[in-house]
């Protein structure tokens, strides 16, 4: 049985009062604290002084009551100098991507700027408070603060009379009335300044790497073609994504492909004589776009997985099996946009539509609370997997190798890229994530090291595919540079996209607070020691990590790829040898008897 619990959230500031007033409280009993004590309380109070730097993480306490998820507070690390020492290269990079207007590095320059402006002024009337306060506590005797403006303000009033100090008592209570009216009104303000900085701070995309091209889909650069495309009777392949049959140069030259002698049948009429997918079954189910698999096209997913894991635990990355459902907050900390109108990401609450709960403010206030988000791939789970977290420099580079399942809406798809399973709502996947070193060399040699395994494993699936090196318009708000790998399709008669790998260099980790302690570099502070006094230590610096990701297999398109290579002109489909051991003794799908 599950017990319920309640939770309390302690902030290290909330933390480090307790702390202050236990001291101030032996102080005013005229007792003092034991050396053991003081020691204890001094740790703690460091502890969590800490941890005030943003974003700062509640910690939970638990307490018998009511089951109550703690808010998951996300306020992204943004290199604001950089980003206004780099303006003008943001903006380019900004228009090549063929992001909207309303994306501005000068208007969040601007909202810095202002921020800056707000928080010295909101400081200063903080200030003012202070001062108001001691002199408050000066004139009728109070030890008030031990500055030099402090001791001024009690010697002072040592010269005054009674009548005069009530006199200044009155001006000081006025004037401390307006300038906490005033600070208040400088929170809410600079507060909304704040949040609007961020919001619009993190819309602005990663930088782009220097050799990516510029363009559209079809700027897309050639890295390297492998394998011989199969080619149904007149049908005619080209290497490079620009290439449309209708020009002679070096870009429109036909590959030599594999001419067979019959037509090449797309995976939809395959499945069919092999009885391996009801997509009549699901659409009634669930709507279009959904599958069932069945028979061999069952194991065949399964045999997948273990073979893509397999190969990713021998080249040293751990498997993990995620979580699907996700944080909003941690969704949009990778990159995408959960909450946009034209969002791909489905939603899961507890908040039934169209329930008289659903149409009242707490029903809405509580699914904004607590509402999760289907993850689109398993990406976001293994960002988010080290969530807040500062690991150790001899820990990079962690590998890991996720299965889980991703769900799209793909909204706005059509034709035949929604034929079959080409693109559906919900598939699995085993996806690959690596935390490295802020090395820009460093993350680029993984990045080639990903692409390498890939193509690894696609060659010993024997699929012909092609490598393309994506241009600024295919890039997600993430990436830094992109690979692309296609499989031929012969039964589509082209190209269909089987695998991504991406560098985000430290744009995830950013808003997702990864760090690291590094050996090299470190910088100096002041401790307190145990005895009350100051020393100085030697402490590593704390630098964010670069995330990449790419894709070992993702089954749908796998399976398409495969059934319509290796169809055999009986109707049947040899898979290819590195999947037999993971099949059930199965080598052949053969085609099913018709009950009629």
């Amino acid at each position: 049985m599950l017990s319920i619990v309640r939770t309390k959230c302690v902030t290290p500031r909330s933390v480090h009062a307790i702390v202050s007033s236990r001291s101030a409280l032996a102080n005013s009993q005229g007792t003092s604290l034991s050396k053991q004590t003081r020691q204890r309380l001094s740790t703690t109070s460091r502890l969590f002084k800490s941890l005030e730097s943003p974003p700062s993480t509640p910690v939970v306490v638990a307490e018998a009551g009511i089951d109550q998820t703690p808010a998951l507070i996300l306020k992204p690390h943004i290199n604001f100098k950089a980003l206004a020492g780099s303006a003008s290269a943001m903006e380019s990079n900004i228009k090549h991507r063929n992001l909207p207007d309303s994306i501005s590095v000068a208007t969040v320059n601007a909202l810095y700027r202002t921020v800056g402006e707000k928080t010295h002024q909101l400081e200063m009337a903080r200030a003012e408070r202070n001062q108001i306060a001691a002199e408050m506590k000066s004139l009728f005797g109070g030890e008030g603060s031990k500055s030099k403006k402090s001791k001024t303000a009690t010697n002072s009033a040592e010269t005054m009379s009674r009548e005069d100090k009530e006199a200044r008592r009155q001006e000081l209570v006025l004037r401390g009335k307006a300038v906490k009216e005033g600070i208040h009104v400088q929170e809410a303000e600079l507060s909304a300044l704040e949040s609007e900085l961020y919001e619009r701070a993190v819309m602005i995309p990663n930088s782009t790497h220097p050799t990516s091209p510029i363009g559209p889909e079809s700027a897309a650069q050639l890295v390297r073609l492998q394998g011989t495309p199969r080619l149904s009777p007149g049908v005619k392949a080209y290497a490079h994504p620009s290439s449309t049959g209708e020009n002679d140069d070096e870009h429109g030259q036909a590959l030599q492909g594999e001419a067979s002698d019959y037509p090449l049948l797309d995976h939809v009429s395959l499945s069919k004589s092999l009885d391996l997918m009801d997509f009549e079954s699901a659409t009634a189910v669930t709507g279009s776009r959904w599958y069932y698999l069945k028979n061999e096209a069952a194991l065949l997913e399964l045999a997948l997985i273990q073979f893509a894991t397999q190969r990713a635990v021998q080249a040293g990355y751990m498997p993990v099996i995620t979580p699907d459902v996700v944080r909003p907050e941690v969704v949009q900390a990778c990159g995408f946009q959960p909450r946009d109108e034209a969002s791909q990401t489905y939603w899961v609450s507890t908040v039934a539509p169209g329930s008289a709960r659903a149409s009242t403010v707490e029903g809405v206030r509580h699914h904004q609370r607590s509402a999760l988000c289907l993850v689109a791939t398993a990406e976001i789970a293994l960002a988010g997997m080290n969530l807040n977290k500062v690991l150790k420099e001899s820990q990079l580079p962690i590998k890991m190798a996720g299965f889980g399942r991703a769900f799209r809406a793909e909204a706005g798809s059509r034709g035949a890229e929604v034929k079959g399973l080409y693109r559906v709502h919900q598939f699995s996947k085993v996806e690959l994530f690596v935390l490295s070193k802020d090395d820009q060399g460093e993350s680029d040699r993984i990045l080639e090291e990903i692409r390498q395994f890939q193509e690894n494993i696609f060659e010993e699936l024997g699929l012909c595919y092609r490598v393309l090196d994506m241009p600024t318009e295919e890039l997600g708000a993430s990436a830094y540079k992109k690979y692309d790998i296609e499989a031929w399709m012969p039964g589509r008669n082209g190209w269909g996209e089987i695998s991504s790998t991406s560098n985000c260099t430290d744009y995830q980790a950013r808003r997702l607070n990864i760090r690291y302690r590094g050996s090299k570099s470190a910088s100096q502070r002041s401790v307190e020691d145990s005895e009350g006094g100051l020393s100085t230590t030697t402490v590593p610096s704390l630098k964010f990590v670069h995330t990449l990701n790419g894709t070992a297999m993702a089954i749908p398109r796998i399976i398409v790829a495969l059934l319509e290579t290796y169809q055999q002109k009986d109707g049947s489909v040899r898979l290819p040898e590195c999947l037999w051991p993971f099949m059930g003794g199965v080598q052949t799908i053969e085609p099913k008897k018709s009950e009629n």
